[in-house]
């Protein structure tokens, strides 16, 4: 999914006030990290109703969860509807108590600047551009949407029509079905408003208009619709999913991060233009004159005679400079006098030690030569007794805290912990379900939803193991990825025992039936 645009969502879904309607058929689906986002519209009985919808969300769901790196979002939409449409109408051939069951659906799906959009039946989705101006992007499926648009009624005389709510089209009712798909580009600052038509038959497209350009949150928008329905009647079902897109703060970082990434280039490319200003020439020429002073203060004998001759060869700096561009200078003719002879001794760098020593650089050889074989000795004792002290460390110090080590190596190729913690929790509740569930009253994540509706699955409870496990379902994004497909699967079969009263009675018996032996294999055991 495109990480440029913000998407914020909040939905609300109410049974209304009619007791012609005592359960709450519709459903919904709000995914932001899928960027799913749908309203289906349940009929045919209080249970079919609630049947249909459910799987009609549920499909389109998983559609959308496993959606593939560069999948077509109108073909994977089109798909998935159309096999809702297959699963709903085949289980309402198979299961007589839900023969009649249908559904309406509405779907939106984001992915930065692109919308998908597909619907069937009268359930409805608004579109505000970031400029205030409202669009109805689907049309409705209904007998007197047919009769306006053929022109044979007006829409005055369609909202006060007795047939207005008979759609004509819907999930479930035939073997295949025709479904309406388009896409649009949209911009930040968009808002968009998916509701089944318990919401439109007490609001008005103009007043819609205002409550999502009012640029109010989410959350507050789905309050204020229901607030309107309830004070108006509320005579149906009531379902609204309100959806925002704006730009990423990651958006403006990065333009930022340019902005500051362009200075340091300009002073990279500063530094190189000072440095080519100076010449090879003046770096060359410093270092020689530093080595040479530096080795003419270290080696100065006491003699004075051999100190102002030194004194008078630096203080002549072109012979200087001929030293530093002309090594060899031991070509140039034999000196005439001893003088001569003495000043020009210092012809090279390396010559001059024995300058400044003269003869007596002879007499000092061997003394250098015993000093240079003392600090030898000494060097190779200083390395034995390091060698005996390190040695004496490593096997009195460091072998310890190696086999100390050893265990934390084998723990470290242990079993998964989470795995086996969430094993182990599933234990817990198959042994003690009604306890886990007392325990456990407050689940925070795909795993605990999950124990807790088989828990309620396990005692029988299939109202609260439905929602619990829907809880579950839909956080599976941020499960463990060790327990995922576990629970994915899980979820599934459970769900669909939630929505058969006949499975659900066999499954009573297959527990009447196990625990039996199970108890008698106990008290063996116990012996």
């Amino acid at each position: 999914m495109d990480t440029s645009t913000r998407i914020l969502s909040a939905a609300v879904s109410d049974r209304g006030l009619s007791d012609k309607r005592p359960q709450n058929e519709d459903s919904f689906l709000e995914m932001n990290k899928s960027g799913i986002f749908a309203v289906a519209d349940g009929v045919g009985g209080a249970q079919a109703g609630e049947v249909a919808s459910q799987m009609a969300m549920e499909i389109l769901g998983e559609a959308f969860i496993n959606l593939p790196t560069g999948a077509d979002a109108e073909t994977v939409m089109r798909t998935a509807i159309e096999r809702a449409n297959t699963a709903i109408h085949q289980m309402a051939h198979e299961l007589p108590q839900l023969a009649s069951m249908a559904t309406t659906i509405v779907a939106l799906h984001i992915d930065g600047p692109v919308a998908t959009i597909g619907h069937v039946g009268d359930s409805r989705l608004y579109r505000v551009d970031r400029e205030g101006d409202l669009y109805r992007e689907t049309d409705d499926h209904s007998v007197v949407a047919d009769e306006v648009r053929a022109g044979r009624m007006t829409e005055e005389q369609a909202e006060n029509h007795p047939s207005r709510n008979v759609i004509s089209r819907a999930l479930g009712a035939e073997a295949t079905v025709d479904v309406e798909i388009k896409t649009i580009m949209i911009e930040p600052g968009t808002s968009f408003l998916i509701c089944s038509d318990g919401i439109t038959r007490h609001i008005a497209d103009a007043e819609i208009k205002g409550v999502l350009t009012f640029g109010g949150d989410p959350v507050d928008i789905c309050e204020y619709l229901k607030g309107l329905c309830y004070e108006r009647g509320a005579e149906d079902n009531l379902t609204a999913v309100v959806v925002k897109v704006s730009a990423t703060a990651a958006t403006i970082d990065a333009d930022a991060e340019t902005i500051q990434f362009t200075a340091p280039l300009a002073i990279e490319e500063d530094e190189p233009t000072v440095a080519t200003a100076r010449t090879a020439f003046d770096v060359v020429d410093d270092e020689p004159e530093l080595l040479e002073l530096e080795t003419k203060e270290l080696e100065i004998p006491e003699s004075s005679d051999v100190a102002s001759a030194i004194e008078e060869k630096m203080s002549e700096p072109v012979v200087e400079q001929e030293i530093v561009q002309e090594p060899e200078i031991e070509s140039t003719p034999e000196p005439s006098s001893e003088t001569e002879q003495a000043s020009a001794v210092p012809a090279t760098p390396a010559e001059q030690p024995f300058s400044m020593f003269g003869g007596e650089a002879e007499t000092s050889e061997p003394e250098e030569k015993s000093g240079l074989l003392g600090r030898i000795a000494t060097a190779v004792g200083m390395l034995v007794i390091g060698s005996a002290i390190g040695l004496g460390v490593y096997h009195f110090a460091l072998a310890p805290k190696a086999v100390e080590t050893l265990p934390q190596l084998s723990e470290m190729r242990s079993a998964n912990i989470p795995l086996s913690a969430f094993e182990e929790n599933r234990r817990a509740v198959d042994k003690d379900p009604a306890g886990y569930v007392q325990k456990n009253s407050s689940p925070q994540d795909a795993e605990d939803y999950y124990l807790v509706g088989r828990a309620h699955m396990l005692t029988g409870d299939y109202v609260k193991a439905r929602t619990a496990l829907l809880a579950a379902r839909d956080r599976l994004a941020e499960a463990d990825p060790t327990n995922a497909d576990v629970l994915r699967d899980d979820i599934a079969i459970l769900l669909a025992v939630t929505n058969d009263t006949t499975i659900q009675n066999i499954l009573k018996k297959e527990f009447e039936t196990v625990k039996k032996p199970a108890n008698t294999n106990a008290n063996v055991s116990n012996r």
